[in-house]
């Protein structure tokens, strides 16, 4: 009998006995699927992420400026996962805040300020207020007199409007039309009540209105005497209406001849100066960063308006942790900043952020770069003179709340020149006369600004008296508003900084150690005479959490002078601050980047990379008596996309012992059986009849495969059809699994062997 018959018969033998126990073949082949449909329905609960690509703002470094450093930690603190390249990664540019609307206001107010006719204008705008509010004072007799006809527009409607509204003989119209109109600096009717009296009543009316004859005059009066006070306010509007600017402006030189110095001259003067300048004021509002800026409301939501101001998102909505800070507690504490002092100040806002659970672990992370100290060793002129140029980014602070405590001192002069100031009051007095409100109307049309509005602003009387129809709002709201927001500057900023030598390190610990009152230490850097000092000093601080970084010189003399040629420190940091050294990778690898704020960027947000670039820049500048031109930025690489599958990483632990256990009664009953055999000694048996050994070991490899084989292909196909694996090729997932089965039952059949050399060693023993 031939090998392929021996292996058939076997066969037959193997399969006849399989379908004999049909309970052990049902659960051999569906033990494994049952094992499996566990898992296929736990991934019906955790879906796979598609994560699209990630790109992360550049945090920039102190050497790169006080505001976009500011920037860099207040607006990317929670280091964003952003779809799209960032601006800092656009070639040219590294900024990423140079579209914010502070930034935009920084811009508009810098071109104001250099622009060399704005500040021209300025000072010729002063010199023409201060000579005719001396020439104000004079006898207007002298003023000069313009034909109304020539200063009105060619398309004037003035003369219809007296003729049909009015129904003012053509006699009299014609007269009015070719009299004399004086410029003088108190030309106009204040009020309207006045204008009976003036045009009827004929009350100072030759101060105004120049008539070829006594009798044209005595017709406009009984004209003006049969008007109602309405239809002469509306005969005022409407003359007022057609006047031109340019005509005005080139009709009074003429009057007055080439060299005019009189109050009609300098009135054209002003206004010619005034308008330009005033255009600009009206440019900068309407600019789109003074408008975004006017819709900020602070009072409502100043996380989210102050987000919006210095970096353009809401910053309330970006973390979890701060949404749940509104308006109530920050507005309590801005309340108190115009009447309170620094220290009681910043003692509430201190409080506040350490018992609100939304800030308090933002806070123990901020404040040792706000409130904390570094210290220094050695104490020697050489190591003074590099902190002193590695301090440079807080003297800015420090010279900044010089400047706001400028205003303690500037304040009241600015009050006193708005509210009674010459130059004001004769801008006061110009735009309460017709003419020139006339000339500010039409130069400032499509503005949204007129001479009302503008006399409005610079009112300065009771605001129960002032004009009906106004809006509550003028130059002493902003005067408020700047006092109060430069007060809380000058309470967050504290003390101006600098470096403290080590006869009042001791003083400087003591004071950071007990005290709550100050929201930023601008006196940072604190010498110790020795390493050993500066360790005690800073376990000292790290009770407080006020101890932000030890700077240590390596290779400073003791009594040096100068720095050498190539600086040795190193800085030394609570080591809850900086990244851990206890590993080098994760024992596991999951895909996605290391981007955690609060997690993977300790060096960031401990503030370890800030005082390296601070120590780095200070020690360049103090070598070569230059400070580095450029700035520095650090970038972290974009990450690509991934498919971030949480119930693949957690199966990939499981998955052995899952097969293990799918195909555990399979490999055990398999093993029983060949025991049995053995026990029966069927194997002798059938060699005896002439059955090869090779027959046999085939058979039995079969059988196994294909037992193993069917559960193995149902559940790749359940696997597949439920979407499991939705990357996975079908093909793929039958070969990884064809191939387990043929490793178990290779397995298997080395077993059996195994069992046959220990069957034939037995009798030997």
């Amino acid at each position: 009998m031939g090998l392929l018959t021996q292996f058939t018969l076997l066969l037959w033998k193997n399969f006849t006995l399989r379908k004999r126990q049909k309970v052990r073949l049902v659960v051999e082949l569906l033990w494994p699927l049952f094992l499996f449909l566990i898992l296929v329905w736990v991934r019906t609960t955790s879906q796979p992420f598609h994560k699209g690509q990630c790109h992360y703002p550049n945090k920039a470094m102190p050497s790169a400026g006080v505001l976009p450093w500011l920037q860099g930690m207040i607006c990317t603190m929670d280091n964003p996962c952003l779809s799209h390249p960032t601006l800092g990664e656009t070639p040219g540019q590294v900024n990423n805040f140079n579209n914010t609307i502070l930034a935009g206001i920084l811009i508009e107010l810098q071109t104001l300020v250099k622009t060399r006719p704005a500040v021209a204008a300025l000072q010729s705008l002063a010199d023409d207020a201060d000579r005719l509010a001396a020439l104000s004072q004079s006898d207007p007799g002298t003023a000069p007199a313009v034909t109304l006809r020539t200063i009105l527009r060619d398309d004037q409607d003035f003369s219809a409007h007296l003729t049909d509204d009015l129904s003012v003989p053509a006699p009299v119209v014609q007269s009015l039309m070719s009299a004399q109109v004086t410029l003088g600096p108190m030309t106009g009717i204040t009020t309207p009540s006045d204008l009976r009296g003036v045009l009827c009543e004929g009350k100072g009316l030759d101060r105004y209105i120049l008539f070829g004859s006594r009798a044209e005059k005595e017709a406009f009066q009984n004209v003006s005497c049969s008007l109602s006070p309405l239809q002469l306010i509306n005969t005022q509007r409407v003359l007022l209406q057609n006047l031109d600017g340019g005509k005005l402006l080139s009709e009074v030189p003429a009057a007055l001849g080439r060299n005019g110095t009189g109050p009609p001259a300098l009135m054209v003067g002003l206004a010619r100066d005034f308008l330009p300048l005033f255009e600009q004021a009206v440019r900068l509002q309407n600019s789109v960063a003074f408008g975004a800026a006017r819709e900020l409301d602070f009072g409502k939501d100043p996380v989210g308006s102050l987000g919006q101001l210095i970096c353009d998102r809401d910053l309330s909505g970006s973390n979890n942790r701060s949404a749940s800070v509104r308006s109530g507690g920050l507005m309590g504490i801005t309340g108190m900043a115009a009447g309170n002092s620094s220290d009681a100040f910043c003692q509430v806002l201190v409080a506040t952020m350490e018992n609100t659970p939304g800030l308090r672990y933002i806070w123990s992370a901020f404040k040792p770069l706000l409130q904390g100290k570094v210290l220094y060793t050695p104490d020697t002129p050489a190591a003074r003179r590099l902190i002193k140029e590695a301090n440079a980014t807080f003297d800015a602070l420090g010279r900044l709340r010089e400047l706001v405590d400028l205003w303690d001192e500037l304040g009241p002069r600015v009050w006193d020149f708005f509210q009674d100031s010459p130059r004001v009051n004769a801008l006061r007095m110009l735009l309460k006369n017709p003419l020139f409100a006339a000339l500010v109307d039409q130069r400032l049309n499509g503005t949204g600004w007129t001479a009302e509005l503008l006399a409005n602003f610079l009112y300065n009387g009771p605001p129960e008296e002032r004009p009906s129809g106004m809006p509550p709002y003028d130059w002493r709201n902003v005067y408020n508003a700047t006092t109060e927001v430069l007060t809380l500057l000058s309470n967050f900023l504290g003390v101006s900084g600098g470096c403290t030598s080590a006869a009042a390190a001791a003083a400087a610990v003591a004071a950071a150690h007990n005290e709550l009152g100050v929201c930023l230490d601008l006196n940072k850097f604190v010498a110790v005479p020795t390493e050993g000092l500066l360790v005690a000093k800073a376990q000292e601080l790290l009770e407080n959490h006020t101890y932000w970084a030890g700077i240590v010189f390596e290779n400073l003399g003791p009594d040096a002078s100068e720095a050498p040629p190539h600086v040795k420190y190193k800085i030394r940091m609570d080591i809850d601050e900086v990244e851990g050294t206890k590993k080098l990778k994760d024992r596991l690898w999951v895909p996605g980047a290391g981007d955690s704020a609060f997690n993977d960027l300790r060096y960031m947000l401990g503030g370890f990379a800030y005082l390296q670039d601070m120590m780095d820049h200070g020690i360049i500048k103090a070598q070569t008596s230059e400070a580095p031109p450029l700035g520095v930025y650090a970038q972290q690489m974009p990450y690509p996309c991934y498919v971030d599958d949480g119930f693949i990483q957690g199966i990939s632990g499981m998955l052995p012992m899952m097969l293990v256990l799918a195909f555990m009664y399979t490999v055990c009953m398999s093993i029983k059986s060949l025991v049995l055999e053995k026990e029966l000694r069927l194997k002798e048996v059938l060699r005896a009849v002439g059955i090869q050994n090779a027959a046999l070991w085939a058979a039995s490899f079969t059988e196994n495969l294909v037992l193993l084989t069917v559960p193995c292909a149902l559940i790749s196909v359940m696997v597949k059809v439920s979407g499991d694996v939705p990357e996975g090729e079908t093909q793929s997932i039958g070969c990884g699994t064809t191939t387990v089965c043929g490793i178990l039952e290779v397995r298997n059949a080395d077993s059996k062997n195994g069992a046959n050399a220990n069957k034939h060693a037995g009798p030997l023993i």
